[in-house]
């Protein structure tokens, strides 16, 4: 089975918001492998936050999220400030952290910018100041090879790839803690789109 690609310029304005969105499913997907039993009492909590109705119950979510907002902050961001960083964590860390205090503290207010925002903006900003045309990606057996014409870049096995996560016009591929491809779902020109999840991480084993 393969997939390919025919990259083109990623000026659709639906990326602006799900790139966001797919940055913010990588930040939750690292600190649940980093801190998996402090994640498994947050989903039983928000469980209990969830009873009881009208204000009652929007006090009680906001205190419980507050609370566990602000543990996980802690817990991500004190060890992803060691030697060596661990940037999923510090960002994991400090989004929660200003979740947390916004519940805890200023409810009723403007939530803060998300922290993924950020790093969205600037990804699609570098992509879209680069020339795609003739660039093509092709997933295989093997695993992700590039070219431009004659021009072969350097092939990427499935062991080099951590995960792909997918929004409703384009799919995250993941390959270290600070590099990650978006890849439109109009560019895929072989291959079924309805595969192309489950196969790849299927080949990684995510």
């Amino acid at each position: 089975m393969e997939f390919v690609f025919q990259l083109s310029a990623y000026d659709d304005p639906a990326l602006d918001r799900e790139t966001e969105a797919l940055l913010e499913q990588l930040l939750e997907a690292r600190s649940r492998r980093a801190l998996p039993g402090l994640w498994k009492v947050t989903d039983g909590l928000s469980a209990y936050a969830a009873k009881g109705t009208g204000r009652e119950k929007r006090r009680r979510r906001h205190r419980v999220y507050g609370g566990i907002l602000l543990a996980l902050g802690v817990f991500a961001l004190v060890p992803g400030l060691m030697e060596p960083r661990v940037p999923g964590l510090i960002g994991a860390g400090a989004l929660a952290i200003a979740w947390g205090l916004w519940s805890l503290c200023l409810r009723g207010r403007r939530p803060p910018a998300s922290l993924a925002r950020g790093a969205a903006e600037e990804k699609l900003a570098r992509m879209r100041n680069l020339d795609w045309t003739g660039v093509r990606l092709r997933f295989d057996q093997q695993g992700q090879s590039t070219s431009r014409g004659e021009e072969q870049g350097t092939p990427v096995p499935y062991a080099g790839m951590q995960a792909v996560l997918e929004s409703e016009h384009a799919w995250l591929v993941v390959y270290d803690e600070a590099r990650a491809l978006l890849l439109q779902k109009k560019d895929l020109t072989q291959g079924n789109p309805e595969e192309f999840l489950p196969y790849i991480r299927e080949k990684i084993g995510k």
